[in-house]
């Protein structure tokens, strides 16, 4: 299937819908589509997707992992992909693409500790060791049967007993990839898919289902052909997660993913062969996977292992784990750098999604230079103005599934604006356009505007602006505009 990296001139008018970190949660997907302008079912149990005929569909990663329906999310997506190749565009996330990890990790050549890979035997880098659950030490768990802190891990040979694919599974899936709990679901929706809830799903057969994915022909390891790093459409670039680097925080231009391409020094300035150049790159290391699956003699390299590393916490310049973020969790705006950089290349925004940022979409505006020359207001139009962040996995801590009844679609119309529509958690309906003056602005009091709320014509027009606090702690209020023209606006004058 054809590479995609911008949208195709037979297209410029369309509509582009965004959707993203569905993980395996199709309840949110059919939340989504209920109010969806763009995408619709075909069938009664709302199990089936289409997409609208004036509509092309960036599905932005993070397709499976924390719910029920991994198998189905990964299909639908794959069977829309191949309806409409040139209308849905399929970009590839972390929870995506560590699952590449299985071919070799479970290789039968790398079940016995003693000669295993030793970076996997010592567990994740980017935790913390103090916090860091080792294989061994996970084995050593199971092997006494201990729900409380192991204090000595057992000697590799003691632990053959319990060192099957099944338990390191287990551990991958728990403590490696941030998918724990996913071995049990997936044994749930093989049980509703086979239609016996009588029959018991074995271990094996959960097991089988997870490589099966990643073999040839299997769901998961489509998708990943089907996929991109990077996407243009409208003068927008879409990435799953962002383009600062999270690894260091850095806002720099080292810190600026932007341009970047792994294995060479280069900083691209042409936005457009950078994405292309990033996408082939994508490409080549997906066919490297495919062509040696396990680890070579030496444990040290495997085919791809630069692209699994791409989606790893603590690598640099990933336009997957990019974060646009202060360490409080509060939004912030590009440096200027790279807002000039994507300006001259008429980017005027980049949606991404990946990290959860609350009950809806996350505007952040971009702080434009006042007092600019005649030929600068021209070329307002192409300016860089704000960045998108669209994971709303976390909307609702108190729903079961941490998202209860809140869905947003955002809509990027082909003269660049960008539509927003959803409901929140409690029933309340936000509708608004990105352009609108108040939206992702910073108030006086430290909060920030996130939407408009839909009411009547006869209503003070009203706003959910928010705060976060210690990177995860949100606190919500709903101001009239006359409330916010009270607090005021920081940068404006009293």
């Amino acid at each position: 299937m054809k590479l995609m990296t911008t949208l195709a001139t037979s297209m410029a008018s369309m509509r582009v819908c965004f959707l993203t970190d569905i993980e395996g949660n199709w309840q949110y997907v059919r939340h989504f589509v209920r109010q969806s302008t763009c995408l619709r079912f075909t069938d009664a149990h709302e199990r089936q997707l289409d997409l609208k005929d004036d509509c092309v569909l960036v599905f932005g990663g993070d397709a499976g992992d924390k719910g029920e329906d991994t198998l189905h999310c990964y299909s639908e997506l794959v069977r829309l992909k191949k309806k409409y190749p040139e209308r849905v565009v399929l970009l590839v996330g972390n929870r995506d693409v560590n699952k590449m990890r299985f071919t070799s990790e479970l290789d039968d050549s790398e079940m016995d500790l003693r000669t295993m890979a030793r970076d996997i035997y010592n567990g994740p880098v980017w935790v913390p060791q103090a916090k860091r659950i080792t294989l061994p030490k996970f084995l050593t768990k199971l092997m006494q049967k201990k729900d409380g802190e192991v204090t000595e891990v057992l000697p590799d040979a003691e632990l053959d007993g319990v060192n099957s694919k099944v338990n390191r599974l287990k551990w991958m899936l728990d403590y490696t990839m941030g998918s724990d709990g996913d071995f049990e679901r997936r044994r749930l929706e093989l049980t509703r898919d086979q239609g016996e809830a009588s029959r018991v799903v074995s271990d094996d057969q959960v097991l089988q289902s997870f490589m099966d994915s990643v073999y040839p022909g299997g769901v998961l390891r489509e998708y990943l052909l089907m996929g991109s790093l990077a996407f243009i459409a409208h003068n927008t670039l879409f990435v799953h997660g962002g383009i600062i680097n999270r690894s260091t925080g850095d806002q720099d231009e080292d810190g600026i993913t932007l341009g970047r391409v792994p294995g060479s020094l280069e900083v691209i300035q042409d936005v457009l062969e950078w994405a292309e150049k990033l996408n082939g790159w994508y490409q080549n290391e997906l066919q490297s996977w495919i062509n040696q699956p396990s680890w070579h003699a030496d444990h040290k390299e495997r085919g791809g292992d630069e692209l699994m590393s791409y989606v790893l916490p603590s690598y640099e310049h990933s336009v997957v784990m990019g974060r646009h973020l202060d360490s409080t969790g509060m939004p912030v705006p590009l440096p200027s750098y790279a807002a000039n950089l994507l300006t001259a290349n008429s980017i005027n925004r980049i949606i991404v999604g990946h990290t959860p940022h609350g009950t809806c979409p996350t505007v952040i505006k971009q702080p434009q230079t006042e007092n600019r020359t005649d030929s600068q207001v021209c070329e307002a139009v192409h300016r860089f103005d704000e960045v998108l962040m669209c994971d709303t996995s976390y909307s609702d801590m108190q729903a079961p599934d941490n998202r209860g009844l809140a869905a947003s679609e955002v809509i990027l119309l082909p003269d660049g604006r960008v539509q927003v529509h959803g409901i929140l958690p409690d029933g309340k309906r936000i509708d608004y356009e990105t352009q609108e003056s108040n939206i992702g602005r910073l108030l006086r009091d430290g909060t920030m505007v996130k939407a408009k709320v839909v009411t009547s014509a006869d209503e003070d027009p009203c706003y959910l602006v928010f705060k976060v606090e210690n990177g995860y702690s949100y606190t919500y209020h709903y101001r009239t505009l006359t409330e916010l023209m009270e607090i005021g606006f920081q940068g404006s004058e009293q």
